[in-house]
């Protein structure tokens, strides 16, 4: 298990372990909600529910948290009749937003069993490839995990080879965009899904690759243990800044914007969406397409439908209103951040060639 690893490699385990990834589910024990490093918390279940009438919670990070019954399926609006998703606080987004509960499956009907295991859990094995056999004899959790969250294993491999070995050769470590492409993708063929109005969550990989750097590995950029909420991109979370000699320094040098901004506000808006939007414009996570259209388009004009497929699609570009209205302000909706109203033509205008 990964608390093995802890013995050779302490500093990453701490990194690890103080990241988000191994709460994507948590075991609920002795009646009280989980604790996750950085996190707020969850203070309550859903409405009719005490702690005692929760297995698992899953997330609760960053985000957003759901929960499993005392039969480990998952609590939804259609099946229990309660508002099921309980959206974390963000004091970072817009004036700041508050926690709130939400529906989850509102018009789904039926009771729905926990699948998610594959990017949840380690060591995941569904009822294909278990034989039927349910963890902790729950009924609503249709397989098995060697361990809750996502941890060292799940990326690395099995250790037990490099636990003998003690070799680097005898465990698996790999770069690649392609790994974490194992989790943070929805689409087979890796086109963006939409939904909303916005793209949908866990799709990076898919992003990186339609978009402006799709020769990039997400190790470019990211310390894969550390992650980027609550401070730790600036502690070692992201190693590289855009404006660094090996990358963008000219581009920085030249932005001709009246006000400074870090060039993820720009061009990593937050076109994307886990829990709740901001407003139209702006969701909860950031994109990773990176290519700004620079175009007066309104933002209809990023996404697609796929009658084949029956699905909502992004392009390969986020549109300015989604780039620029995290804090200037549309003047037909005057939704925005609050700052200047500058009409889509007023943008399109200021950002041709604002980096000559």
């Amino acid at each position: 298990t990964s608390s093995t690893c802890q013995d050779c490699h302490a500093s990453n385990y701490t990194e690890v372990f103080n990241s988000g990834h191994p709460y994507k589910i948590s075991q609920v024990v002795g009646g009280v909600s989980p604790t996750i490093p950085n996190s707020p918390g969850v203070p309550d279940p859903p409405v009719g529910f005490t702690w005692n009438d929760i297995t698992y919670m899953i997330g609760g990070y960053g985000w957003k948290a759901r929960f499993m019954d005392s039969e480990g399926y998952i609590i939804t609006d259609g099946w229990n009749g309660v508002n099921a998703q309980y959206n974390l606080p963000r004091p970072d987004l817009g004036m700041g937003l508050p926690a709130a509960w939400t529906s989850y499956h509102a018009t789904d009907p039926v009771r729905k069993p926990y699948t998610c295991g594959t990017c949840h859990t380690t060591g995941w094995l569904s009822f294909a490839d278990n034989g039927g056999v349910n963890q902790d004899g729950l009924a609503g959790i249709h397989g098995t995990w060697e361990e809750t969250g996502i941890t060292c294993e799940a990326c690395h491999g099995p250790g037990v080879g490099h636990v003998v070995a003690q070799t680097a050769a005898a465990i698996t470590i790999d770069p690649t965009a392609e790994l974490c492409g194992n989790c943070h993708f929805r689409d087979i063929n890796h086109r963006i899904e939409a939904s909303g109005g916005f793209i949908r969550h866990h799709e990076q990989f898919d992003e990186l690759t339609n978009g402006g750097k799709d020769t990039f590995d997400c190790t470019t950029c990211h310390d894969p243990h550390i992650l980027t909420r609550y401070g730790n991109a600036d502690a070692g979370g992201i190693l590289i800044s855009c404006d660094d000699a090996a990358c963008h320094a000219t581009q920085a040098a030249n932005n001709q914007h009246i006000v400074t901004v870090d060039c993820e506000n720009c061009h990593m808006g937050r076109g994307s969406k886990s829990a709740r939007s901001v407003h139209t414009f702006e969701g909860d996570i950031r994109t990773h397409i990176f290519t700004i259209n620079t175009n007066p388009w309104p933002k209809d004009s990023m996404f697609f439908f796929d009658a084949v497929a029956g699905k909502t699609f992004a392009k390969n570009f986020v549109t300015l209103d989604v780039a620029c209205y995290t804090c200037h302000t549309d003047p037909i909706t005057l939704e925005g951040g609050g700052s200047s109203q500058q009409s889509l033509t007023d943008l399109s205008t200021r950002a041709t060639g604002i980096h000559n």
